[in-house]
Parts: structure tokens; sequence; C-alpha cells
């Protein structure tokens, strides 16, 4: 084997470890904390769309950079 490849034995599949797939209570945690994630986000952009232009009754504000 060279040493420039990698052989990826017992790893499992897509970084869950060696006992391949998580079970149900593991999949309904990363599920809940991901659906988190993505409502901050979705919080995120609805005020960043609300300070561009959503509410004209506000002055604009620079940007920084």
């Amino acid at each position: 084997m060279c040493h420039g490849e990698h052989q990826h034995r017992g790893h499992g599949f897509r970084g869950f470890g060696r006992r391949g797939f998580p079970n149900r209570e593991t999949w309904v945690d990363r599920l809940q904390a991901y659906q988190q994630h993505l409502e901050q986000e979705l919080q995120n952009v609805k005020d960043v769309l609300e300070r561009l232009g959503g509410g004209n009754d506000a002055p604009e504000q620079p940007q920084e950079i």
C-alpha cells in the first residue's frame, strides 16, 4: 500500500463510528438539534430581511465590513 492512499476500514458509514447507524433515540436527538439549528438560521434570515427592507419606517443603518 502506498503512503498517499488511505484505507478506511472499520470507520463506519459517514462518521457513525464502528457500530454503523445510530439507534432511533440518537437519530431523534440529532434531528431535533438540527431542526433547532434550522429554526435559528431561519430567524436570522428573517432579521436580515427586515433590516434590509422589510421595515421601511426604520432608517437604514450602514453595513459593517
